[in-house]
């Protein structure tokens, strides 16, 4: 249609429209819209001529802040084709014409610097060090209209450490944009429980038989990272020297075996009772046994909070 309306505006024209076209190849051009016209590229002369061809389409712009070069004969063509007496065309200018798409851009770079600094808001609890996701497919970021950029981003895991993807929404202006998904790993390093020499089964642990070393405990499973609170502890498998000790490798000592003779203790307030009893079970330490009273002979909850000793539980 667009093509039917130049055609009839050429036919209609006084005869000097189609005569004497000046087209002067410009050689560097920064556009806006999405399509590029004659007048985008070159100069026309005269004016009258102007008027008529500058408006002529030619193919889609580069893409929001990108830069391509073309050499001038491209454009040729579409000159040639809208006009009746291609004779009358005189071509001068440059010979490439470099054209530029303004806009926003966003690359992939600025991507990895958001994705990072999320996870260090979402793991700032942790006061981890060397926090970031360590892509493997950081995609080539497409180019966004100029406008407000938002991103949204959603790690895959609830357990943020163990996510492996991460989605990145892309909002210009409110407006969803682009939708990313990233595969990759978190890094996050904290200081770790390691043993300092072959540990065997049983090993209760001391502050001579472990130490810590910075390793990234989103590749580790439940590693311990407080040695204060694991002194005293045993191991229930064998570990290798510096091999990462897992909570899952350790248990509580018994504190108190069956049929031991405990003291029971009874607080209320600022008043505590001592007491006599037997354990029925054995226990560890924060466990609730039952424990029977020598005096009375009845069995009583208990919690067991240290070597031979219990609290009654009411």
């Amino acid at each position: 249609m667009k093509r039917f309306i130049f055609c009839a505006l050429l036919i209609f024209s006084s005869p000097s429209i189609l005569l004497g076209l000046e087209v002067h190849f410009k050689n560097e051009v920064a556009v806006s819209g999405p399509m590029l016209t004659l007048e985008d590229v070159a100069v026309l002369r005269p004016v009258s001529k102007a008027e008529v061809f500058s408006k002529l389409a030619l193919f889609p712009a580069p893409a929001l802040g990108e830069k391509k070069c073309f050499n001038s004969s491209t454009f040729k063509p579409y000159v040639l084709d809208a006009i009746f007496n291609k004779d009358s065309v005189r071509w001068g200018g440059a010979e490439s014409v470099c054209i530029r798409r303004e806009g926003s851009v966003t690359r992939g770079n600025d991507l990895q610097s958001v994705i990072d600094e999320r996870l260090q808001e979402a793991l700032g609890h942790l006061s981890a060090e060397q926090v970031g996701f360590e892509a493997r497919n950081l995609p080539e970021m497409p180019s966004f209209p100029q406008g407000r950029i938002e991103y949204e981003v959603l790690f895959s895991d609830r357990d943020i450490l163990q996510s492996r993807q991460v989605n990145v929404i892309i909002k210009v202006d409110g407006q969803v944009r682009e939708n990313l998904t990233i595969s990759g790993q978190v890094q996050a390093f904290l200081p770790v429980v390691v043993a300092v020499e072959k540990l065997n089964r049983g090993t209760v642990l001391t502050r001579d038989n472990i130490m810590t070393k910075l390793e990234n405990i989103a590749a580790l499973k439940d590693p311990c990272l407080d040695p204060g609170a694991i002194m005293g502890q045993i191991l229930k498998k064998s570990v290798s020297m510096n091999q990462v000790i897992s909570e899952h490798d350790l248990e509580m000592p018994v504190l108190i075996e069956r049929r031991q003779v405990v003291t029971m203790l009874l607080q209320k307030g600022t008043l505590q009772i001592s007491t006599s009893g037997v354990a029925s079970t054995n226990g560890k330490m924060g466990d609730v046994i039952m424990v029977k009273n020598i005096k009375s002979n009845r069995e009583i909850p208990c919690r067991v909070i240290g070597h031979g000793l219990t609290m009654v539980e009411f």
